[in-house]
C-alpha cells in the first residue's frame, strides 16, 4: 500500500537528514571508496526522483480540480491557483530528465550494503520503486482531490529532503548535483505551503496496489495448520456473496470453531480465550436470529465447504495439542477479517434486497374441527438494515468501533518534517567542507 511504502521512504530520508560528517561515514581514508559509494547513492537518488516526478504527474490534475482559472497576469509567470504544483512538476521533470545517472537496478535494491549511509539510500530507493505501483495511473484513478493534495505534500517534503542532502553531499568525489536544484527546492516549498492550506486526507495511505489474496491449494496441512488453511480459504471464498442458507452454515462453523479453540488458547493466553468464548456466544446469537432470514440470491457453496473443513479438522486435533502463540495470532487476525466480511454480507444483502424476513400473519381460526392450526407465515422485504436484530448484533459485536491509532505513515511524516529543520545539537561537530 501507499502508506507502508511511503512511510518507509520518509523514514529513511529522515535518518539521512540527521547524519552529518558524510565523508567519514562513506569511507574513512580511501577516496575511491567514497566515489564508488557516491555513484551508488546517485543511482538510488535517481530512483526516488523518478517516482517523485511520476507521483506529482498523477496528483497534479486532481489537486485543485474545482478552482476556476484566473485570467492571465502579464506581470506574473502564473496567476492561477495551483501554479506552484505545475511549477513543481516541471522542476521534477527537469531534474529527472537532465540527470546523467540511471536509476538503480533491481539487483542493487535487493543487495544490502555494509555502509549505513548507502543502506539508508538503498531502502529509500527500494520503497520508491515499490510506490510506483501504488501511484500508477490505473491505481490512482479513484483518488479524491484531498488525497491528491496529500500525495503532493508528501512529494514536496521528499523533494526538499533531496535538495538538502544534495548540498550536504556536494564534496563527494564525482558527485552530480540535481539539475535546477534551487528551482526544485523553492517549488517544493511553495507546493508544500499551497497544499497545506486544505485539510489533508490521510485515507490515501490505504490506497495503492495490493497482492491478490488466493486460496491455499493442495492437500490439507497437518494439525493446526490445516485448520488455519481452511479458515484462510473461507475468508477468500467469502469474497462472493453468500445466500441465506450457506451464510447460516458459515455462521455455525464460526461458533463451533471459536468454542473449540478456547481450551487450546486457555493454556497460552487466557485473555484471548475469553475473547473467543464471547465470539462463540455472539455467533450463537446470530445463528438464532438468522432463522427468520431467507433469500436465495447468491451462492456461498464453496465458503460453506471450507467452513466445514475447518470444523472437521479442528475436531480431529488431539486434546493435548499445543498451539503456539504465533498460530493463535493467526487465528485472531483471520477471525477479525471473517467477522467484518460476514457483517458486510448481512448489510449488503439487505441493501440489494437479497434477504427477506419471515413474519407471522394473523389469521381467523375457522371451526373446521382440526385440533392444530398452523401459524401462517410470510416472507417480506426488509426496508432498513437497522430493522433487523441480526444486523444490530453484528454491528455491535462483530464490528465494534475501532479506537483511533497513530499510524506509522503519519509518524513518518512528522519525523521527516522535523528532520528537515534539524540542526546539529550543541557540542556536536557540524559538517566540515572536504570531510
Amino acid at each position: 500500500m501507499y502508506g507502508e511504502n511511503g512511510a518507509q521512504m520518509r523514514t529513511e530520508l529522515a535518518a539521512l537528514l540527521r547524519q552529518h560528517r558524510i565523508m567519514r561515514r562513506l569511507a574513512e581514508d580511501s577516496s575511491a571508496e567514497r566515489a564508488a559509494a557516491g555513484r551508488q547513492i546517485l543511482r538510488f537518488r535517481q530512483t526516488v526522483l523518478v517516482w517523485s516526478a511520476q507521483a506529482i504527474g498523477v496528483a497534479r490534475p486532481l489537486t485543485f480540480p474545482n478552482v476556476p482559472q484566473k485570467p492571465a497576469d502579464p506581470f506574473r509567470a502564473a496567476s492561477d491557483h495551483g501554479a506552484a504544483v505545475a511549477e513543481f512538476a516541471r522542476a521534477l521533470e527537469t531534474a529527472r530528465d537532465q540527470a546523467t545517472t540511471r536509476p538503480a537496478s533491481s539487483q542493487e535494491f535487493t543487495t544490502p550494503s555494509a555502509n549505513s549511509v548507502v543502506e539508508h539510500w538503498r531502502l529509500a530507493a527500494r520503497a520508491a520503486a515499490l510506490t510506483e505501483h501504488d501511484t500508477a495511473p490505473d491505481q490512482a484513478i479513484h483518488l479524491t482531490a484531498a488525497q491528491a493534495r496529500t500525495i503532493a505534500g508528501d512529494v514536496a517534503a521528499i523533494s526538499q529532503a533531496l535538495v538538502v542532502l544534495d548540498r550536504r553531499y556536494r564534496n563527494t568525489p564525482g558527485w552530480e548535483s540535481i539539475a535546477g536544484c534551487d528551482r526544485l527546492g523553492w517549488a517544493a516549498l511553495a507546493t508544500a505551503l499551497d497544499v497545506s492550506l486544505g485539510q489533508p486526507d490521510y485515507s490515501v495511505d490505504q490506497t495503492g496496489w495490493r497482492p491478490r489474496t488466493k486460496p491455499i491449494g493442495g492437500p490439507a496441512r497437518p494439525g493446526v495448520l490445516g485448520v488455519l488453511q481452511a479458515e484462510h480459504n473461507l475468508l477468500v471464498r467469502l469474497a462472493s456473496f453468500a445466500d441465506a442458507m450457506n451464510l447460516r452454515l458459515v455462521v455455525d462453523s464460526q461458533r463451533l470453531l471459536s468454542a473449540g479453540l478456547v481450551p487450546y488458547a486457555q493454556r497460552i493466553d487466557p485473555g484471548l480465550a475469553g475473547q473467543w468464548g464471547a465470539r462463540a456466544e455472539t455467533y450463537s446469537r446470530i445463528q438464532r436470529e438468522l432463522r427468520n432470514i431467507g433469500g436465495r440470491l447468491g451462492n456461498g457453496t464453496a465458503a460453506a465447504g471450507e467452513a466445514a473443513n475447518a470444523v472437521s479438522r479442528l475436531k480431529a486435533l488431539r486434546p493435548a495439542t499445543v498451539i503456539e502463540p504465533r498460530m493463535l495470532g493467526g487465528f485472531q487476525a483471520l477471525f477479525r477479517l471473517v467477522d467484518a466480511r460476514i457483517t458486510d454480507i448481512l448489510e449488503s444483502g439487505v441493501e440489494r434486497g437479497a434477504f427477506v424476513q419471515r413474519v407471522t400473519v394473523p389469521r381467523l381460526v375457522s371451526g373446521d374441527g382440526r385440533l392444530v392450526h398452523p401459524v401462517r407465515e410470510r416472507f417480506v422485504p426488509v426496508v432498513r438494515a437497522a430493522d433487523l436484530q441480526v444486523i444490530r448484533t453484528a454491528r455491535e459485536h462483530l464490528r465494534p468501533p475501532e479506537e483511533p491509532t497513530i499510524s506509522s505513515a503519519s509518524t513518518s511524516r512528522d519525523e521527516l518534517h522535523a528532520a528537515l529543520i534539524h540542526r546539529p545539537t550543541k557540542g556536536s561537530v557540524p559538517d566540515v567542507p572536504g570531510m
